[in-house]
């Protein structure tokens, strides 16, 4: 991953939380420092009943670790800003590691809830209780997604910048996410995230040639192409006569995409998505199709075959070859 120009402005977006029970302060926290980050979301998880009444600290932490029984939805954020101030967080935003970020979508189904968040009888989703300081003013929410691994340091470097005038959320789920997930310690998380995911593209290769028994190449018999994409990995798969998922006879489709979240407080987690996965009936040995595939999302043999890939991956995060401690 390049280094985003976000380190400058990093040291003047400080965290103050002081610890509850030690005397110890967690000043001079930087939300793009993982060790740092990681202080704090424990804080904000741990402590919440002593800083409840605190505004300055139910500010920082209410959202922006916690979004709901299954943590919170991977990469999406959502800011509420002041007129007033929208040309200067469009300029912070221009140094954060975003995706996109933009005012929501009227005719998104998902972002058009927040595109008026103050007009209806209670807030939208997540916004309950945080925009309420916003109450009378001329307003504009923004939607967005963030690079993987990076939702808590945007919401709280928004918020940092934003005082009084910009309520930013991570926007909660519930349980049971389609994708599936390996848990990563703090250090595996940030030599992930910070590398761009880079560090994954060896150990899913060599997990691609065992499960298919080919190297792991695209030629006019097959498609195996991983590549490291704006800090997630992805790999795009079409394999002739069962070789993902012992189908014989078949052309088979899968997409995955691997990248690493924080889902709430200190859990970090390795999401391993995979939704496309397909299949072409006619038979294997014929020319490499580009279309007529029927979707077999869900299909228990493109899941077992994803299973196995992360039971390798696993293995090279057991053994210390992924941020080593």
């Amino acid at each position: 991953m390049p280094d985003f120009p976000i380190r400058p402005i990093a040291a003047a977006l400080l965290l103050a939380l002081p610890s509850c029970s030690t005397g110890q302060s967690l000043d001079m926290v930087t939300p793009f420092d993982p060790e740092s980050m990681s202080r704090s979301a424990r804080h904000c998880e741990r402590h919440w009943n002593e800083i409840y009444d605190d505004p300055r600290l139910t500010e920082l932490c209410d959202g922006s670790f916690v979004c709901g029984d299954g943590g919170c939805e991977t990469g999406t954020v959502i800011a509420v800003v002041a007129k007033s101030r929208e040309a200067e967080m469009q300029a912070l935003l221009a140094q954060l590691p975003l995706e996109r970020m933009a005012p929501c979508d009227p005719g998104d189904p998902f972002e058009r809830q927040y595109v008026d968040p103050l007009g209806g009888e209670g807030a939208p989703f997540g916004l309950h209780g945080v925009v309420e300081k916003l109450e009378g003013r001329e307003i504009v929410a923004y939607c967005g997604e963030t690079l993987p691994g990076y939702e808590a340091d945007v919401v709280v470097a928004l918020r940092q910048m934003g005082g009084a005038e910009i309520a930013a959320i991570r926007v909660g789920i519930g349980a049971g996410a389609l994708p599936a997930q390996l848990r990563l310690t703090a250090v595996q998380f940030a030599a992930i995230r910070d590398a761009g995911a880079l560090p994954l593209r060896a150990p899913l290769v060599a997990a691609l040639e065992i499960a298919t028994g080919l190297p792991c190449e695209t030629t006019p018999r097959q498609t195996c192409a991983v590549t490291a994409e704006r800090g997630r990995l992805t790999a795009r798969l079409l394999f002739p006569d069962g070789a993902l998922t012992g189908r014989a006879g078949h052309w088979e489709e899968a997409y995955l995409e691997l990248s690493p979240t924080n889902p709430t407080g200190d859990l970090y987690e390795l999401s391993v998505d995979m939704p496309i996965t397909a299949i072409r009936r006619w038979p294997g040995d014929r020319r490499k199709p580009t279309d007529g595939f029927q979707s077999l999302d869900r299909d228990p043999g493109f899941e077992a075959f994803r299973q196995g890939l992360m039971s390798a991956v696993s293995g090279a995060l057991a053994d210390g070859r992924i941020g080593g401690e």
